[in-house]
């Protein structure tokens, strides 16, 4: 169980760092909604990287509707599970590169013969809930 208590961790308080193996070593998912027809999308990502106490990078290898719902709604939910379904859903702010540091810092962690980056997407976590 991740937090027994199952309670949401507001901002001051978010530490990612503390969860960086249930993040880093479990696929997520992200959603985003489409402003123009409201369609919801759910994208799975595999390769992510725990900057900091507040910040999650994710590398966008196949992600198609993912990185302009992102430059049109900065608003996304992640979620991650470890195998007995005990994990997070963290709301945050997406911002969306495709150079620049961030593009490269991803590229430097990511970039080998079984994925090439074709951007990157950095979230500012503001909300984290434990689930369990």
């Amino acid at each position: 169980m991740v937090n027994p208590d199952n309670k949401t961790i507001k901002l001051n308080e978010v530490q990612l760092t503390k969860y960086k193996k249930l993040i880093e070593h479990n696929p997520c998912h992200i959603a985003t909604v489409n402003c123009n027809s409201l369609t919801p999308n759910l994208a799975v990502a595999s390769d992510i990287k725990i900057l900091d106490d507040t910040t999650i990078l994710i590398s966008n290898n196949e992600m198609v509707h993912t990185p302009d719902n992102i430059l049109n709604n900065e608003n996304v939910v992640l979620t991650s599970f470890n195998e007995k379904y005990a994990g997070l859903r963290l709301t945050g702010i997406a911002h969306y590169y495709t150079q620049g540091h961030y593009f490269d810092l991803c590229n430097k962690y990511f970039n080998n013969e079984t994925a090439t980056p074709k951007g990157v997407i950095i979230i500012s976590i503001k909300q984290v809930e434990c689930m369990s």
